[in-house]
């Protein structure tokens, strides 16, 4: 029995080399896609820890200058000055008053609150913290006694920080305001302000101090993530920009992206409502991936904003603000590396499929060549006289 004889036909091995080439291209660009989603949320898992990180360091440093008051409270000499009874004022020297203050037209008023020894304590204080710009000390009726520059009232009882400091019960708490900007005024302040009780928690008065607001950008100038990452300080429930490297969007922008990132903060489908018929999620992801952000100039579509991946945290150790620190990195430059593998991906794919076709091409045209060149004629000395002699005969009929 003969035995079987296989060869490799070059034809089938290109035909299922060419069935195979779509496929093995899908599959690389899937594992592409895959690896991009996971180095987004591995960034993203990044930006969040930096966040969390400069939240603790910024609570420690609003932390610091609340120390500060109620270390200068127990000094023998604003317990001094606070012990002793206020004198009520009478209604209609109030505004006569607070106008005098205000423009600095009383002298005796002015050497009164800001020439005394307790005042002179209070501009060393404040001179030892740059952020600082004003302290006061206020009495029992709400009345400004001393400070070390002529900012703020001289009466405070409608103050939304004096109401808060009335109002509290149980152990002293610090008062923390909001980031605000006085009219007419070039700078921005945070409002501090710690109580002073005797032992039987009667209110004696009160410490006030205005802390730059520039000074809460401490925290966050040191957090810089690759070339586009840094860290921005938001108010949590507006997105107005608090604190920030571009000084001038401070309460003047409002954080771009904070509609999608304040849907993140409240949880999605539908926060409460959503919460209500699906359950309350036992995580709540710390990052989220911001659109870039389109708009027309000159009749032409303009990128404002490239898309961003932002990782946030809550200010929650400091009490009565709504604050929220977020980092964020460009998208384009947080996935850069999976975008090079792309490209060379690309090349290699594009540079396969090119080398294929072209052997394809070269052994095709070697299959279709002749075994023996034509003008050998070898052909011809191997067929027999007789059908020679047959062919010339029927050429010639």
């Amino acid at each position: 029995m003969a035995r079987h004889r296989y060869y490799l036909d070059t034809r089938v091995l290109t035909a299922f080399f060419f069935a195979a080439m779509p496929f093995v291209a899908f599959g690389s660009f899937v594992v592409v896609n895959m690896a991009k989603n996971q180095l987004r949320e591995s960034v993203g898992e990044g930006l969040e820890q930096r966040a969390v990180q400069t939240k603790l360091a910024l609570e420690r440093h609003v932390g610091e200058q609340v120390v500060d008051l109620r270390l200068l409270a127990t000094e023998p000499l604003v317990q001094q000055a606070l012990r002793e009874v206020p004198r009520p004022v009478p209604d209609d020297q109030r505004a006569k008053l607070e106008s005098a203050w205000a423009g600095g037209t009383d002298s005796r008023l002015g050497a009164q609150v800001l020439e005394t020894a307790l005042a002179a304590r209070l501009r060393d204080v404040a001179d030892l913290r740059p952020g600082t710009r004003a302290l006061q000390i206020v009495d029992a009726n709400g009345r400004t006694i001393a400070a070390s520059t002529r900012k703020g009232s001289l009466f405070n009882e409608q103050s939304q920080w004096w109401k808060a400091l009335v109002e509290q019960e149980g152990e002293a708490q610090a008062f923390v305001g909001d980031v605000q900007r006085p009219r007419g005024s070039g700078y921005s302040f945070v409002e501090l302000a710690f109580p002073v009780r005797a032992q039987d928690g009667t209110l004696h008065g009160a410490l006030r101090s205005e802390l730059d607001a520039a000074d809460l950008y401490g925290p966050l100038a040191a957090v810089r993530v690759g070339r586009t990452g840094h860290a921005t300080l938001i108010r949590a429930t507006d997105g107005t920009i608090l604190a920030s490297d571009e000084a001038d969007r401070i309460l003047n922008e409002t954080f771009t992206g904070f509609d999608s990132l304040s849907g993140a903060l409240e949880g999605f489908p539908l926060a409460a409502s959503g919460e209500a018929l699906f359950g309350k999620s036992s995580a709540r992801r710390g990052y989220w991936t911001v659109q870039a952000v389109r708009a027309e100039r000159d009749g032409r579509p303009v990128v404002v904003q490239p898309a961003r991946v932002i990782g946030y945290s809550p200010v929650d150790q400091v009490p009565g603000v709504q604050w929220l620190v977020a980092v964020e990195q460009d998208l384009d430059e947080a996935l850069a590396p999976i975008t090079g593998v792309t490209r060379y991906l690309w090349i290699h794919f594009i540079g396969v499929f090119a080398t294929v076709i072209l052997l394809a091409l070269y052994f095709s045209f070697k299959l279709e060549r002749p075994v023996m060149d034509d003008h050998l004629h070898l052909h011809e000395e191997h067929i027999p006289a007789s059908l020679q002699a047959r062919a010339a005969a029927d050429t010639e009929g």
